[in-house]
């Protein structure tokens, strides 16, 4: 394998698992590791036998809802915990939504039929750091709001007077 092909997959399995985990750790309170394994199962099918042919080939059935829905169903039959179940129907459903914008696309219909994807080049350079900069924005926004109450449950326990003034006064009150 050539060097602008292994420069190629890195890029695209480290911009999966980094929407991945953005969206994890965006949306839901489940561990947003999740959002890296399940942003990268699709791709399991690289490690499948050519031999094997359709449709366990790149692309093939990995790369389709009803793979994904498997995922989540059998995701929330072990754990029970629906928070679980969207975490890993986010982090699968950021891969098939990148790769199905590319020219190859995903078999959104499968069994039923084949589709092609709009040809959007999702694992270029330009779109790449459009999916890393939105990624880096969630997490900010995630931590900015993780740190924000951290802050306010410090000062809450610390007994900290940095409180509103109405607050202080109510507590005098009491």
């Amino acid at each position: 394998m050539d060097a602008t092909r292994i420069t190629f997959l890195v890029s695209a399995f480290a911009t999966h698992a980094v929407v991945g985990y953005a969206l994890v750790r965006g949306v839901t309170d489940a561990d947003p590791r999740l959002g890296v394994a399940l942003g990268l199962l699709p791709d399991a099918d690289f490690l499948f036998p050519a031999a094997w042919g359709w449709p366990l080939v790149h692309r093939g059935i990995t790369h389709t809802p009803l793979f994904a829905v498997a995922v989540v169903a059998v995701a929330y039959a072990l754990r029970r915990d629906r928070t679980v179940a969207l975490a890993v129907g986010l982090g699968i459903g950021s891969h098939l939504a990148i790769d199905s914008l590319s020219s190859k696309g995903i078999d959104w219909l499968f069994p039923l039929a084949s589709t092609a994807g709009p040809g959007v080049p999702v694992h270029g350079p330009a779109a790449t750091a459009v999916l890393w900069a939105a990624s880096l924005g969630v997490l900010a926004w995630r931590t900015e709001g993780a740190l924000a109450a951290s802050i306010a449950g410090d000062r809450s326990a610390h007994g900290s007077d940095r409180s509103d003034p109405s607050d202080r006064q109510a507590k005098r009150r009491e």
